[in-house]
């Protein structure tokens, strides 16, 4: 009876050891589960505000050309270098130096118009050449901030005086 008692009680103690192994396990895993959800979470609204922000990209140029085909003046009227925010007034887009606060919720969209030049081939060129009147460069460019981060997107485009078909 003696031997059978011991044996028992070893068991227990065993039973004991297996329970604290297994609820050790369980919770490591559900921390890890978390961990992994949190990050699932914060890639979602990163590509989310990445997604927005491609589309704000886009439409900064659609307002360029809706612009540019309202009047090339527009354009050309811009001051090389300055950044310039877009405006809607209810019934049509226009440009301001004042800055709007948000483009769309946590967004901030600008543009900025610089010449562009051409050699004699007619070719753009970086440096030299000769200044194209009826070409500028606008950049669009629109930030935000995720989590304390600063982040920049930003899409360059040529526009020409003459809308192409």
């Amino acid at each position: 009876m003696q031997i059978f008692q011991r044996k028992n009680k070893k068991q227990n103690g065993f039973f004991l050891i297996e329970a604290v192994i297994a609820s050790a396990i369980v919770a490591t895993t559900l921390v890890m589960m978390l961990g992994a959800i949190s990050n699932v979470v914060a890639i979602s609204k990163y590509s989310l505000q990445k997604t927005q922000a491609s589309y704000l990209l886009e439409e900064g140029v659609e307002v360029a050309k809706l612009l540019r085909n309202q009047s090339w003046a527009n354009i050309s009227g811009l001051t090389n270098g300055t950044t310039y925010y877009m405006s809607w007034s209810g019934s049509a887009w226009s440009y301001t130096t004042t800055a709007p606060g948000t483009a769309t919720g946590i967004f901030t969209r600008s543009i900025v118009f610089s010449s562009v030049s051409r050699d004699g081939s007619d070719n753009i060129v970086a440096s030299g050449g000769t200044v194209d009147a009826g070409t500028r460069l606008g950049t669009v460019t629109v930030s935000w901030s995720q989590n304390g981060t600063p982040r920049t997107d930003t899409l360059q485009f040529y526009i020409t005086s003459t809308p192409s078909i």
